[in-house]
């Protein structure tokens, strides 16, 4: 029984203390030792020195010896190591990290290597904390703003705009015009916008919503001018013209008005009172025919709409089309007995 336990005994020995010699393949009798400076020729202390086994690029999650570090002097020193070539990563907080290749000697003395450290410059390290800080704000801002906290998000924007590069500018004024937009302070959010867009003024979306903004706050001639500009980089778009057409007729421009509603798709839907706007201005310039049309159009796609039967039977009256006249107001009756123009049509209907 003690020599069977002996035998168990010396076998697990041998298991164990093989473990190591598989895992410490890069282990030996070799050295390495070294200097390390900054480029006024000064020793660098607390460098940190890791190496790896015939490795270029040095992965510290690869098994190896524990890093070492320069001492006041900038020198450092490790043993242990099989001969042959030793990846070195060399980092220092400041400085450029610097990798290389060693040649490890066990039946040698190891040669001092007088390596030299570039400094990051200031500008550089000041460059990379604004960066972090300006993503941290937008990261911030993004998150706040996705909860509906549109003030906070706003401030964290702010913190940002200033200090990001020029092209990305526009983006941040953006995302602080929709903080306004969301809580529909349209004229707070005019100045960012304007500010987005006198840098990229190439940019349908911020236009059209800077075209929004203008309209929202009474100032239509600055809006139409705006969505003129974003067909010219959208072309004709039916969306903007649709717009624009709303635009224009509460301007007062009806002509102008008929030129983009003449190409917009066979179909598209307009604001109703648009096109009565049109139609009424027609009407009153002796243009009963064009009057008609646009009233007709009116009835087709809003067909419980009162103002739109009473307005084509004004204008079906001054074509002489009496039976259709008589049709639209007593329609308006049957639909809208309350209508502010009733009263009118009971009159017609009796005189015709």
């Amino acid at each position: 029984m003690i020599k069977k336990l002996s035998v168990v005994a010396v076998f697990l020995f041998l298991l164990v203390a093989g473990l190591p010699l598989a895992a410490q393949e890069w282990a030996g009798r070799g050295r390495l030792q070294g200097e390390i400076k900054d480029e006024k020729g000064q020793p660098i202390e607390g460098a940190k020195l890791t190496f790896r086994k015939g490795s270029e690029r040095v992965d510290p999650a690869v098994s190896g010896p524990a890093p070492v570090f320069t001492n006041a002097k900038g020198k450092w020193a490790i043993g242990g190591l099989a001969g042959g070539q030793w990846g070195v990563l060399i980092q220092k907080d400041g400085y450029v990290d610097s990798e290389g290749l060693l040649k490890a000697n066990e039946f040698g003395p190891a040669q001092p290597a007088i390596i030299t450290l570039r400094e990051i410059p200031k500008e550089v390290i000041q460059a990379a904390a604004t960066s972090s800080l300006v993503n941290t704000a937008l990261n911030a801002g993004d998150e706040l703003f996705n909860g509906g906290k549109y003030a906070q998000a706003r401030a964290e924007y702010e913190k940002a705009v200033d200090k990001v590069e020029e092209g990305v500018r526009p983006a941040v004024y953006f995302r602080i015009a929709k903080t306004y937009i969301q809580e529909k302070h349209f004229a707070q959010a005019v100045k960012p916008l304007e500010a987005a867009t006198a840098i990229d003024s190439k940019n349908p979306e911020m236009l059209q919503f800077l075209a929004s903004s203008y309209y929202s706050t009474d100032q239509v001639e600055k809006a139409i001018e705006t969505l003129k500009k974003v067909l010219e980089i959208k072309g004709e778009d039916p969306a903007v013209m649709k717009l624009l057409v709303d635009f224009l007729v509460d301007a007062g421009h009806e002509e102008e008005a008929k030129v983009y509603l003449a190409k917009l798709p066979q179909g598209t839907a307009i604001d109703p009172a648009s096109l009565l706007n049109i139609g009424i201005r027609q009407f009153n310039e002796g243009k009963v025919a064009e009057a008609y049309q646009a009233f007709e159009r009116v009835v087709q796609e809003n067909p419980t709409m009162g103002d739109a039967y009473y307005y084509r039977g004004l204008s079906a009256l001054g074509l002489s089309k009496i039976d259709q006249a008589k049709a639209d107001f007593k329609k308006l009756l049957e639909i809208d007995p309350n209508n502010s123009h009733a009263a009118e049509a009971k009159d017609f209907l009796k005189s015709l």
